[in-house]
């Protein structure tokens, strides 16, 4: 007869343990995203916010030189070559059919008179070029902003200017010259403008014209400016004019106001998330708490309940066990010897 221990170990943890383990892998894996994301300087702001007072704003102009290009503008603003000029541009008039309901939209007749096949401005425009003016002065800055377009380039009224005519356009560049604009008499009481020349992005060194009724004071004046600017107005035409290179041609816009298009650096002062991530920091630890409170008393509640099913261990039974373990024996006679012992009083 064999007394082998044959009992082995359960090959896996019970539901309790396992609870606890991912419970451990959870809570270890909050900690370790938490030193990740803030070890990043960008987070650290709601921790100690910026003085937004030290912030200071981008300068308005810096050294530069003017695109090569020169105008002259006369004292009539509207005379103009009798000989058309711009051959290139297509004569056949394209009406933009879009424009309709809205109190930023020209109406088509405001610009039956408008021909880019000649140099300048011709006096038959000077009615729609202060039409225009007066009208845009007369709407809310806001509401020019809503409607404005931001996605026509300047190629696109290079080569199909009817196409566009009378679009309301939002425009950022870098103004290039900005000096005042004489006017003729109008019955739209127009009797200041300025006239800007300007580059964008989308340009390179092809500028835009742009004329405006008012101009903001913070803006340089001179033949020799380089200004970052923002402005919304209506395409009138292409302008042709004369410059070192030939015979050019650029978008004529004309808007209410050119304002500088400042660029404020300022330090992030907080995302407003500092009130929540403190009490879910304080969430966390004391639900850490209540785990390992729980932990240890079902610790307890499971060595109580062993203690009550299995008794302590008889050593010398066990060591007879082991002793007996691998060997042979007759059970009778181990019966026989345990009833001497039984009967034997000494």
């Amino acid at each position: 007869m064999r007394f082998d221990d044959t009992q082995q170990p359960v090959p896996y943890l019970n539901r309790q343990d396992q609870r606890r383990l991912l419970g451990m892998v959870a809570g270890l894996s909050f900690i370790v995203i938490a030193i990740l994301w803030a070890a990043r300087p960008e987070t650290w702001h709601w921790l100690i916010p910026a003085d937004n007072e030290s912030a200071q704003n981008a300068p308005l102009s810096e050294e530069g030189d003017a695109p090569p290009f020169t105008v002259g503008e006369s004292p009539n603003p509207f005379g103009s070559s009798p000989d058309p000029v711009n051959s290139s541009v297509p004569s056949e008039k394209t009406v933009n059919s879009s424009r309709v309901g809205s109190a930023t939209n020209i109406p088509p007749e405001w610009l039956e008179s408008i021909n880019d096949q000649f140099m300048g401005l011709r006096a038959d425009e000077s009615d729609a070029y202060y039409r225009i003016l007066a009208h845009i002065s007369r709407l809310d800055v806001d509401l020019l902003n809503k409607h404005a377009r931001k996605d026509i380039l300047h190629v696109n009224l290079i080569h199909s200017p009817d196409l566009y005519r009378g679009e309301l356009l939002s425009l950022k560049g870098t103004a290039r010259r900005i000096l005042p604009l004489k006017t003729i008499e109008n019955p739209y009481g127009v009797k200041t403008a300025y006239e800007v020349w300007i580059t964008t992005e989308d340009s390179g060194n092809d500028p835009w014209r742009i004329v405006t009724t008012s101009l903001d004071k913070r803006l340089p004046r001179g033949e020799n400016v380089n200004a970052p600017v923002k402005l919304v107005g209506y395409f009138f035409k292409l302008y042709s004019y004369a410059s070192n290179g030939g015979q050019h041609m650029a978008p004529l816009l004309l808007a209410a106001q050119v304002e500088p298009n400042i660029v404020v650096k300022v330090a992030p002062s907080g995302t407003g998330l500092q009130p929540y991530i403190i009490l879910f920091a304080a969430l966390f630890g004391f639900g850490t708490l209540l785990l390992v409170t729980a932990y240890h008393q079902g610790d307890h509640i499971f060595r109580t309940e062993m203690s009550h099913k299995f008794r302590p261990e008889d050593f010398e039974s066990r060591k007879v066990l082991q002793e007996m373990a691998g060997k042979e024996y007759d059970p009778t006679e181990i019966l026989k010897q345990a009833s001497i012992k039984k009967n034997d009083p000494a």
